[in-house]
């Protein structure tokens, strides 16, 4: 598969001009519009501990490394595989907090 060529079409229109989109990148787009879905709907997604982190875990979700912060009075046991809520995103700093 090669690059992806996505036309740039607005007020101000320019057929010479191409946005060449590189897969990874693609997908990565893609999975964030994903997930900036789920986090309106409030769903749940499946992701997986990464590792211990100072406040909390690194979570990956789709692609994306998350943390979720510890919560002290939690009863709920967390498992390695485990279904988490996206509590904000910030998109300037890429930055996903789930719980």
């Amino acid at each position: 598969m090669g690059l992806i060529e996505a036309s740039r079409r607005g007020p101000s229109y320019n057929p010479s001009f191409r946005v060449i989109l590189i897969p990874r990148r693609f997908r990565q787009n893609r999975a964030s519009i994903e997930l900036n879905k789920i986090w309106r709907t409030n769903t749940k997604v499946k992701g997986f501990i990464l590792e211990k982190v100072k406040g909390g875990y690194s979570v990956a979700i789709a692609g994306f490394i998350t943390f979720l912060p510890f919560r002290p009075r939690v009863s709920k046991k967390i498992s390695k595989n485990d279904r988490f809520t996206i509590e904000s995103i910030n998109p300037k700093r890429t930055n996903i907090v789930v719980f």
